[in-house]
């Protein structure tokens, strides 16, 4: 029998001297929509609740606060070593642990009342635990009763078991007693709540797998989700729970495969790290060897993967042309430029993410000894230099090319050092208007040197560029469109800078046409950094889907694009992404391949973006 407490704690006066005196301890991150109803269970039993909060961003400590608990920080180490850090921070000699999504029922109140007045018969007590699954209580299917020891004499027991399926042990192989009444477990308030969780959990089981390698094969897998799918519908009655268990049989199947799937990847990973004699993933290289404006949607990678882990070091790899936009990027290390003929030490990083499959590079990564190569499998025989394959196409998918990239990169999550339980990508392009942000130079700076540049800007007007070229890399207005936007423009007292290539002003036809004295034509007179340092002090934009659209959305200037109807050139994969960006799509195209949009409609969307 265990010993009586004689602890006198800070309850009313009501209480009995001679009652142990009880700690609540909950652990807790961004849980405001869960701790109030925890904590108000507690407050008629529990002399002393105590909050352990890992860096919560919404009003969990202040709720806790206001209704008495105390609150520690305490940064979080997985979920069994939280829960032993909280129970050691308790003063009471009887604890009672809870998860934030708990509350007692008012039959586990009235027992835990009851065995207060009690001599405990026990070191441990086991309670029953119930799950709402949307909005249904649920009793089979291997939920319930879910029996949990949750009540202990300090000291008498510890958290164990294999994050993040935590399970309190008794020492000494004590055994537990029984409490009436429910845990309420407030889970699952839809079936996204049971995905996200399966993400968060399958997150952590991967990183701290310790089965064999087989199990985790692609063959194996399916076996072990129809098994888990079996026992949980069939054998365990889960279809005594209609909907909610056919439901809850279908996710824990796709739990159990999520689980043993990122097991794989995490082992893979380990196991090429180890070879390598690296213990972790520290220095990334993002490997984009085509076009500007690729490079460019490329770069919310780098925001999306420091996000999850600031200390990362994320470098890229662009060609020559494309490295002043790249180096003006907030969240990029390092820029490598890939000479060919003269190729650099690559050799110091953990992994390389192919965002183009360019064979050549991946090539040349695997020779100098990068031990991760993440990358399409859909190319060949670009495929076979890839350690992680990506099997999405991105032609007809209908997401966004930065998307894509972030997908692509999350095909080695988790690995050792990028482990974020619960790491999700964007639901949408609008998630990620904010990623992959650049900063150009003064354009005080950039302009010098460039004969005539003091004049380009001058205060007090609002200034459009147009950029009508687009090196064939997709559908295009007409020449004529774009020189009568021009002059609609100057007409409504704007001043227009006229930008491109040298190349393009010839092959435009521009070197015989007079334009009016706000028109200033700037092609051919700037570098790409000049270039983006004008863009950033210019109102506005207008181009079809090429490089300098793009530049304008991530240095958010306000920007409109004009884009084609049909994939692979489609706005749903290749709209500029900022948080001033808009665009317009072509019903159709003309005689000529030109896209069939109206100049006053392009006016009009000018017009609104300047105002917005």
């Amino acid at each position: 029998m265990c010993a009586r407490s004689n602890l006198q704690g800070n309850r009313s006066s009501s209480t009995h001297m001679d009652q142990p005196f009880l700690s609540a301890v909950i652990i807790a991150y961004n849980e405001s929509h869960n701790i109030e109803r925890c904590l108000r269970s507690l407050q008629s039993v529990a002399d002393e609740i105590l909050v352990v909060d890992s860096g919560s961003k919404d009003d969990t400590v202040a709720k806790s606060e206001a209704l008495g608990a105390r609150v520690l920080h305490h940064e979080f180490e997985g979920h069994i070593q939280q829960k032993n850090w909280a129970a050691q921070q308790a003063n009471g000699t009887w604890l009672i642990s809870l998860d934030a999504d708990e509350s007692l029922s008012e039959e586990l109140i009235a027992s835990l009342q009851q065995w207060r007045k009690e001599a405990p018969n026990h070191c441990g007590y086991r309670v029953n635990r119930l799950t709402s699954y949307c909005g249904h209580w649920v009793r089979h299917g291997g939920w319930y009763p879910d029996q949990k020891i949750r009540l202990w004499q300090n000291g008498t027991a510890k958290w164990s078991g294999e994050n993040p399926h935590d399970r309190l042990e008794l020492k000494g192989n004590q055994i537990s007693g029984h409490l009436k009444g429910d845990l309420l477990h407030h889970s699952y308030h839809s079936e996204e709540d049971h995905i996200r969780q399966i993400e968060y959990f399958s997150d952590i089981s991967a990183a701290n797998y310790t089965g064999p390698f087989w199990l985790t094969s692609a063959w194996v897998r399916p076996i072990k989700r129809a098994f888990q799918w079996s026992k949980n519908a069939i054998l365990r009655g889960g279809w005594r729970d209609g909907w909610a268990g056919w439901t809850i049989a279908k996710y824990s199947a796709l739990a159990t495969a999520r689980k043993y799937q990122k097991a794989r990847c995490y082992q893979r990973s380990k196991r090429l790290l180890d070879a390598s004699e690296r213990g972790q993933i520290q220095r990334v290289l993002v490997c984009r060897t085509d076009a500007i404006g690729d490079a460019i949607l490329t770069l919310p990678m780098a925001t999306w993967m420091k996000s999850s882990r600031p200390k990362l070091q994320v470098d890229f790899l662009v060609r020559a042309y494309a490295a002043p936009v790249v180096e003006a990027a907030v969240d990029v290390d390092e820029v490598v430029i890939w000479a060919p003929n003269t190729p650099t030490d690559l050799s110091l990083y953990d992994v390389a993410i192919m965002a183009f499959p360019d064979a050549e590079v991946a090539q040349f990564i695997r020779a100098q000894g990068v031990p991760i190569l993440v990358g399409t499998s859909r190319r060949w025989p670009f495929r076979r230099y890839v350690t992680h394959k990506n099997r999405t196409s991105r032609k007809t998918s209908g997401y966004h090319e930065a998307w894509h990239g972030l997908e692509l990169a999350k095909t080695m999550h988790p690995s050792p050092g990028w482990e974020t339980p619960g790491l999700r990508l964007p639901g949408s392009s609008d998630e990620m208007k904010h990623m992959g942000r650049l900063k150009a130079k003064a354009w005080a700076v950039a302009k010098e040197g460039i004969e005539g540049a003091s004049q380009w800007v001058v205060e007090g007007h609002k200034h459009i560029i147009v950029h009508p070229g687009s090196a064939g890399s997709a559908n295009n207005w007409t020449i004529n469109q774009y020189i009568e936007l021009m002059d609609r423009l100057c007409a409504s007292g704007h001043r227009v800078l006229l930008t491109g290539t040298a190349q393009e002003f010839d092959l435009l036809g521009f070197h015989d046409r007079q334009f009016p004295a706000d028109v200033i034509n700037t092609m051919g007179k700037m570098k790409l950094d000049q270039l983006l340092a004008l863009i950033g002090v210019a109102d506005g934009l207008v181009a079809s889907s090429t490089g300098p659209l793009h530049m304008a959305a991530a240095s958010n200037i306000m920007c409109l694009g004009l884009y084609g109807p049909a994939a692979p050139e489609w706005p749903e994969r290749w709209h500029p992404l900022g948080p001033k960006a808009r665009w317009l799509t072509s019903k159709g195209l003309t005689e000529r391949g030109a896209l069939a949009i109206e100049l006053d409609e392009v006016l009009a969307e000018i017009e609104e973006g300047l105002k917005a």
